[in-house]
């Protein structure tokens, strides 16, 4: 896949608000960081390890950010 194909697909997945679609762009192993992380209290350090931590901040973000769109 290409930079523009998967930057399509972020964006549609984000747009579509689909975890799934949003989650299949990332490895079993992800290794994430944003100043969010700490404030949302997912982790003191800003960082998210695995797929399972991610999907939860992911969903939590969702929630918070009903408008968030990607253009």
């Amino acid at each position: 896949m290409n930079d523009v194909d998967f930057t399509r697909r972020y964006y549609a997945a984000w747009n579509a608000r689909d975890l799934e679609a949003i989650l299949a762009l990332y490895a079993e192993d992800i290794e994430f960081s944003s100043p969010y992380i700490v404030a949302l209290g997912f982790s003191r350090d800003g960082v998210i390890h695995g797929k399972a931590m991610l999907r939860a901040y992911f969903e939590r973000a969702l929630e918070r950010a009903p408008q968030l769109t990607f253009k």
